[in-house]
C-alpha cells in the first residue's frame, strides 16, 4: 500500500508496506517524490510524526504575527506556554499561574498584544491550525478535530463560524486560492 502526504511546497512523506523495489520506486516518482529512506517505522507512526510537526509549526510565527506593536516579556512568554501546551487548552487560570499574573492581567495583555480576548485568541490559534492541516494533509474535518482535541467535530464548525463566518467545508474551498493567514484576516 502506498499512501502520500502532501505539505505545500515541500516534499511529499511517503509512506509504504512494501518494500523499496523498482516498481514501488517508479510510483513514488510519479507521486512527487525524489529521495528515499528505508525505514522499519510502522506508516501510522511516521504519519503521526508528521501531523504532530504540522500541528505545531507555524504557530509561534502566526502569533508573533498577530501581534500588535512590541511585545513584552510577558507576551512574550504566554505565547511561549501557550506553543507548549499545544493542542491542549490552557484556560485563563492556568496561563495565569504559569506566568505569575492575575487573570485580569492576563485579560490586559491579550488586548494590548493582539486586540482580543484570550477566549478568542485561543479559538484564532485552533482554527488557524485546523486551516493548515486541511491545507497540509488529506484528514476530513472529523480527524481534524480529533488531531486538535475537539469533543467532537460540530465544535470545531462552530469555532470556525465564529471566527471565519462559515464553515470548515467552506474554508476548504477558500484555501485553493488563499493562505490560512489570509483566512484569518
Amino acid at each position: 500500500m502506498l499512501s502520500v502526504i502532501s505539505h505545500a511546497n515541500h516534499l511529499p512523506v511517503l509512506t509504504c508496506t512494501k518494500k523499496l523495489d523498482s516498481d514501488f520506486i517508479r510510483l513514488a516518482v510519479q507521486h512527487g517524490a525524489d529521495r528515499f529512506l528505508l525505514c522499519t517505522m510502522k506508516a501510522e507512526k511516521i504519519q503521526g510524526l508528521v501531523l504532530e510537526a504540522i500541528q505545531g509549526g507555524g504557530l509561534k510565527e502566526f502569533l508573533q504575527s498577530c501581534c500588535q506593536g512590541t511585545v513584552s516579556r510577558h507576551v512574550r512568554k504566554m505565547i511561549d506556554e501557550i506553543i507548549h501546551a499545544f493542542p491542549y487548552r490552557l484556560h485563563e487560570n492556568e496561563i495565569a499561574r504559569r506566568l505569575e499574573i492575575s487573570r485580569s492581567w492576563v485579560h490586559k495583555l491579550c488586548r494590548q498584544a493582539f486586540g482580543l480576548t484570550f477566549t478568542r485568541l485561543l479559538r484564532r490559534i485552533w482554527v488557524y491550525q485546523a486551516l493548515r492541516l486541511m491545507q497540509r494533509t488529506n484528514l476530513d474535518n472529523v480527524e481534524i478535530a480529533e488531531q486538535l482535541n475537539y469533543s467532537e467535530e460540530s465544535s470545531l464548525a462552530r469555532d470556525f463560524r465564529k471566527e471565519l463566518g462559515y464553515s470548515p467545508t467552506e474554508a476548504r474551498k477558500r484555501l485553493a486560492e488563499q493562505s490560512p493567514e489570509a483566512l484569518l484576516r
